[in-house]
């Protein structure tokens, strides 16, 4: 068995995680070829549970910039999916909410969320589960004080 080391060389750690992303995320279109949007399903939800969110609450809850957030935005208004309205106590900011189109999808979504997590996550016990999201979440607090300590 080849030591951690070895691994880190063969494989790196963000290339693994991103080829595991692009399966899930093809798992997930797969269950959503209905739509007549191939992406941006998990801002949609996002969207849709945050009850008036703006444009820089969404970046900051998928942890990207505005201009990304301005591109997923545009692409869902475009399909008809997403709406900006002028934030009545601030007319510089945009706050977001789905559309009746949108609405309707929903439960298609949420669905193919559920399913394409569950297949992920099938074979791995309740216990394993809840180990792998903590040492998700041990690395997402790693890089995250890393950057911020670099920016200094």
């Amino acid at each position: 068995m080849p030591s951690t080391s070895e691994n880190f060389l063969n494989e790196p750690i963000g290339r693994r995680l991103d080829k595991i992303s692009k399966l899930f995320l093809e798992n997930l279109q797969s269950h959503l070829t209905h739509l007549d949007i191939e992406r941006s399903f998990y801002p949609l939800y996002l969207i849709d549970a945050g009850n008036g969110i703006t444009q820089q609450d969404l970046a900051g809850k998928l942890g990207c910039d505005k201009v990304q957030v301005v591109r997923i935005i545009d692409y869902l208004s475009s399909n008809g999916y997403v709406e900006r309205m002028t934030n009545k106590s601030d007319r510089r900011k945009y706050e977001l909410a789905i559309t009746e189109k949108a609405r309707l999808v929903m439960p298609d979504v949420q669905n193919a969320l559920r399913e394409s997590t569950s297949l992920t996550l099938e074979g791995l016990s309740e216990k394993q589960i809840n180990e792998f999201y903590t040492v998700l979440e041990t690395i997402e607090k790693n890089l995250i004080t890393h950057k911020s300590q670099s920016a200094k």
